[in-house]
């Protein structure tokens, strides 16, 4: 399975440069401390971002506090359209998983768009179908793939802001189940065997990066 690093939901990517342009010109610069709350799952949705520095992560929480990380997403990445599209209110929380800058655009600036502008529309759909692309290889992935593999792919995913990739982000065993959608216990029980064959370092509960070649294999693995 391919584990992607990068920004995958670039809406300009299917924008001509003049709609891309006037685009850029309609949103607002916004700034979040890290832990910051985006917004929440259930709210109304009558914005949507894009990350210009910083990561950002999607996450559904249900009624029994059990919670599972839907996305990560970086620099260049656009969030928040489903709820722009249909109306509805939040599918997920988003909250700023380090300090970062984003770019808003409201829902009147977004109609205004909309109106101006048919481009807009075939980008939205392939957004929202990346999106959906993402949905359908995690459930294949939490379903076929060993823990083991599902714990690299999201360190990997996560690499670059970690101790040891280039970042000082600390990352609990708890947030990593949360991204695995698996028991905390049994996460650590893999993070402690890749601990001892010196992939990672786990230091006052948080996952650094020792060994990115050997997380790379890993996350290729079956």
């Amino acid at each position: 399975m391919t584990v992607s690093t990068g920004p995958a939901f670039d809406l300009t990517a299917w924008l001509t440069p003049d709609a891309s342009d006037a685009l850029s010109r309609a949103m607002r610069r916004r700034s979040f401390a890290a832990g910051a709350i985006v917004y929440t799952q259930g709210d109304a949705g009558d914005e949507m971002f894009r990350v210009v520095s910083g990561s950002v992560r999607l996450s559904v929480r249900r009624h029994d506090g059990r919670e599972i990380v839907f996305l990560l997403l970086r620099a260049g990445d656009f969030f928040g359209d489903s709820s722009m599209v249909d109306g509805g209110p939040r599918p997920q929380s988003a909250e700023a998983l380090t300090a970062v800058e984003l770019d808003v655009l409201s829902r009147a600036a977004f109609d205004e768009l909309h109106r101006a502008d048919r481009a807009y529309d075939l980008a939205l759909l392939k957004l929202l179908s990346t999106q959906m692309r993402v949905v359908s290889e995690r459930f294949a992935e939490a379903s076929l793939s060993s823990l083991r593999a599902r714990v690299a792919r999201r360190i990997l995913e996560l690499a670059p802001l970690l101790r040891g990739g280039g970042g000082d982000v600390r990352l609990s065993q708890t947030e990593m189940a949360a991204m695995v959608g698996a028991s905390r216990q049994s996460v650590n029980k893999v993070l402690g065997t890749m601990q001892r064959e010196g992939i990672l370092e786990i230091e006052h509960g948080s996952v650094g990066v020792l060994d990115l070649a050997a997380v790379r294999r890993e996350a290729a693995d079956d």
